[in-house]
């Protein structure tokens, strides 16, 4: 895991980025992850995001429990820097998470030691470590540091509100409130492509399945099917 940055988390905390009303009166707030919820927003991400998402899918990480526990210590991890965002549905005075954003600021050259287990977590690993090799963010953005996500999911039944677009929204102050001046995401499926396209989300750089199968790795030969690696800008 990337340990270079360090949040204080103290007693202000957590922050909240975003908050309004709906049509039925509902209150949604986007915030800091607390502490206190990191185990709940860890079974939100295999509940919603491992099945869905295109590089775990095709990696089958939900057929192997090891690859799921090995995912779960991953994100555990890096939720522990304390820079993810969760959304929250109050109503009736009950606040529901339902959808996060696991983010982390990395800066560059800095040694990552991830511990990765699991056939289809090894093989979703090592589709990233193509898109690293290809495709340099911090060189293209002329940047040390960028706030980085490793998965945004929103819970199944609240799909279709855009909270997806208002998480995104949410990097911006949380970016500079730590003097972190752009965002870099690998966006792997057509419609969360689309919603950072929305948010103004700048295409970088492409890789294809059928790139990863020539790697020797468990994707179809597919040219069609890319991620894409998204790139956003704080400065300007």
């Amino acid at each position: 895991m990337v340990v270079g940055f360090k949040r204080v988390w103290d007693s202000s905390c957590p922050l909240i980025w975003d908050q309004w009303v709906d049509d039925n009166g509902t209150t949604w707030i986007i915030q800091d992850l607390p502490p206190e919820h990191d185990e709940e927003a860890i079974k939100i991400l295999v509940e919603n995001l491992c099945p869905d998402e295109t590089l775990c899918s095709f990696s089958k990480i939900t057929e192997d429990p090891v690859s799921i526990r090995s995912i779960s210590d991953f994100w555990r991890g890096y939720l522990a820097q304390r820079m993810s965002l969760a959304c929250y549905e109050v109503k009736d005075g009950r606040k529901k998470l339902v959808a996060l954003n696991v983010c982390l600021v990395q800066t560059q050259g800095e040694e990552v030691h991830d511990i990765v287990e699991g056939k289809g977590f090894k093989n979703l690993y090592a589709a990233l470590k193509v898109i690293d090799e290809k495709i340099d963010a911090f060189k293209y953005l002329g940047m040390s540091q960028v706030l980085y996500a490793l998965g945004l999911v929103v819970c199944r039944e609240y799909r279709g509100s855009r909270l997806g677009a208002r998480i995104l929204a949410a990097r911006k102050p949380l970016s500079l409130h730590h003097g972190v001046k752009a965002t870099s995401t690998v966006f792997t499926g057509p419609a969360s492509q689309i919603s950072a396209t929305r948010a103004g989300f700048t295409t970088i750089g492409t890789v294809s399945m059928k790139e990863f199968f020539e790697h020797g790795l468990n994707f179809p030969d597919d040219d069609n099917i890319c991620v894409k690696v998204m790139v956003k800008r704080f400065d300007e």
